[in-house]
């Protein structure tokens, strides 16, 4: 796609996650978009007693906030690195950590296919947010649990959201879509993207329609992907 010529000049995109995406937003706006800035979620560090690094052979991270969380810790740690997505795995690089280990496909389903068979038989340190699934926990070896951050859905924002209309609004987590339809919202009059399966599956159980899903669970491949779908029509 080297050649933009102003796919989305027209369009409106409303991005929801809890941290504002400069570089996804510059992106759409390359294409001629609108953007907006609307999140839905918001974290909040917990002050908890940190575990015993030094007991684990693998720290697992499955989302960019509880990377930061741990980093600010400043830890030196002999165990190795999983981080599932590229951005979770910059932030503990950024941060002088060796990631060992990064899923094909950035999501837990695809990390517990794709991880035991690097790790053998292993003790794990799962590092999370508490409204992360049990996806990780769920497998054969053992696998504590730390809980470093919690989310917040933010409600008036989604309020905001809902009253918005002939937009694309773009998905990233569960939580957003909870936040939405708590909010009030309905699929009526806006297009959708969401980024991963597992937020695609929240948006089709609460009724919505998916108009756009990237293979690679990225805010850049999404706005990709939306551009691409300007192209064919």
């Amino acid at each position: 796609m080297s050649k933009k010529e102003n796919l989305l000049e027209g369009q409106t995109v409303i991005f929801t996650g809890s941290r504002e995406p400069i570089e996804a937003l510059e992106h759409a706006r390359s294409f001629g978009a609108q953007t907006r800035y609307l999140p839905l979620v918001e974290t909040i560090s917990r002050q908890s007693k940190k575990p015993d690094f030094a007991g684990y052979d693998w720290l697992i991270f499955t989302s960019r906030t509880s990377a930061e969380v741990f980093c600010q810790l400043d830890e030196t740690v002999s165990a190795k690195i999983a981080a599932v997505g590229d951005q979770t795995a910059a932030v503990l690089q950024q941060h002088g950590h060796s990631v060992d280990f990064i899923p094909k496909v950035f999501s837990a389903d695809h990390f517990i296919e794709e991880f035991p068979p690097v790790s053998g038989v292993a003790k794990c340190l799962f590092i999370k947010g508490q409204m992360a699934k049990n996806t990780i926990a769920s497998m054969s070896m053992q696998v504590d649990e730390w809980v470093v951050y919690d989310t917040i859905l933010n409600i008036e924002n989604a309020k905001l959201v809902v009253q918005l209309k002939d937009v694309i609004i773009l998905f990233a987590s569960p939580s957003a879509v909870s936040a939405y339809r708590q909010a009030g919202g309905d699929w009526s009059n806006i297009r959708t993207a969401a980024i991963g399966h597992v937020t695609k599956k929240a948006i089709l159980k609460s009724g919505g329609t998916v108009d756009y899903t990237p293979k690679k669970y990225t805010y850049i491949e999404v706005i990709n992907e939306i551009a691409k779908g300007s192209l064919s029509k």
